[in-house]
């Protein structure tokens, strides 16, 4: 019994450190400033002729899209830009969509913010613009370097060139020498090597030529920016709709935007928003959105989307339309930024028969 007592006593000193060690998340990061960019093309063409003599099975279809998004943020102010641009074709003729939306914000007593914001939604049915301003709380930041930092600490445990993980505050040391944008790529692997060796983990005090490449590997992946944040919005402003009729009505605006990095590989983002004409309130558009990526083995990245929206009176009176789109996509790196994906799509909206049902391989051009 004394013996026990003895090893107990002896155990409980180093036991309770490490059980009250925390864990660094990757949203524990904050940059001194965030920014994200990214540029992207997607087409696809389609010919088919069947074995009829006439044209009765002859299809010839394309599809060309672009993306664009741009956030930006700072203890003092901030703005984003989101873009889609789509371009559909076929024998029965072309059509185009256009989706747009840009704020700018001022930052006061923390996250608190005032911002003014610009959308338009153009169609060949139609060209929508809205201009409001108001209130929020929130804010968005950058933690991609802590993301490549934890993802670059644990391809090295793999290799064995580490002896542990990193301890909470040399992690954050990674970080913040992988977040310094005035440095090239050779001077933050210098520097990022000489931490590591600093740190007295690395075996032997060598990180070798496996452990520089595979360095440098994470730095030059084509993987997108993370981000993690929320914030709500509520704003007042006009909203005219210019064809096919022309309506300018006073307009409130209501959303929310949220983003979590669960792990260094992976992003969740969702939104909802929700804009009513003020004079007639029962004229409303509300839509939700969630996004899910993760990058896979073998250079392979995965993403599921769903987008949910309600148009009540909005774009028609006394007309209610839903809709709903589930898309997923596996995609990677052929050559340089030049990627190979493999996309299918569900959609389905008020008055259609039957769900429409769409699976394309096409390649894609990043420019981010």
């Amino acid at each position: 019994m004394r013996r026990l007592v003895t090893v107990l006593l002896v155990l409980v000193p180093f036991g309770v450190p490490a059980a009250a060690q925390s864990v660094l998340s990757i949203c524990d990061y904050t940059p001194p400033e965030s920014r994200v960019t990214s540029l992207s093309f997607q087409g696809n063409l389609q010919w088919y002729d069947g074995p009829f003599l006439d044209d009765r099975t002859r299809v010839l279809s394309a599809t060309a899209s672009a993306e664009y998004e741009l956030l930006y943020s700072s203890d003092a102010s901030g703005h984003r830009i989101d873009a889609f641009t789509e371009l559909r074709g076929d024998e029965s003729g072309w059509s185009f969509a256009l989706r747009g939306d840009s704020d700018l914000k001022a930052f006061w007593s923390g996250d608190t913010f005032g911002l003014a914001a610009f959308g338009v939604d153009a169609s060949n049915g139609g060209l929508e613009a809205d201009l409001t301003a108001g209130l929020g709380i929130g804010r968005f930041r950058d933690v991609t370097p802590l993301a490549q930092a934890t993802r670059i600490q644990n391809r090295l445990l793999d290799l064995g060139v580490l002896l542990a993980p990193l301890e909470s505050d040399a992690l954050l040391g990674l970080a913040r020498i992988l977040g310094d944008v005035d440095s090239t790529e050779d001077e933050r692997t210098v520097a990022l090597a000489e931490h590591l060796i600093s740190t007295g983990l690395v075996k032997d005090g060598d990180l070798g030529v496996r452990a520089l490449l595979a360095i440098e590997e994470i730095l030059g992946s084509p993987e997108g920016g993370r981000l993690c944040g929320r914030d709500v919005q509520a704003r007042v402003g006009l909203s005219a709709t210019v064809m096919p009729d022309m309506l300018i009505a006073t307009t409130g605006v209501v959303l929310y935007n949220f983003a979590i990095v669960p792990d260094p590989v992976s992003q969740l983002t969702s939104s909802g928003s929700c804009k009513a004409r003020l004079a007639r309130l029962e004229e409303l558009y509300g839509e939700l959105g969630a996004t899910y990526s993760r990058s896979l083995v073998a250079g392979w990245t995965a993403r599921a989307s769903y987008r949910l929206t309600y148009d009540h009176g909005w774009s028609h009176p006394d007309e209610i339309e839903v809709g709903h789109v589930l898309a997923g996509s596996l995609t990677t790196q052929v050559l340089g930024s030049i990627g190979l994906s493999l996309a299918g799509e569900l959609r389905y909206v008020t008055g259609d028969e039957e769900i429409t049902s769409l699976l394309t391989v096409h390649l894609t051009y990043d420019l981010s």
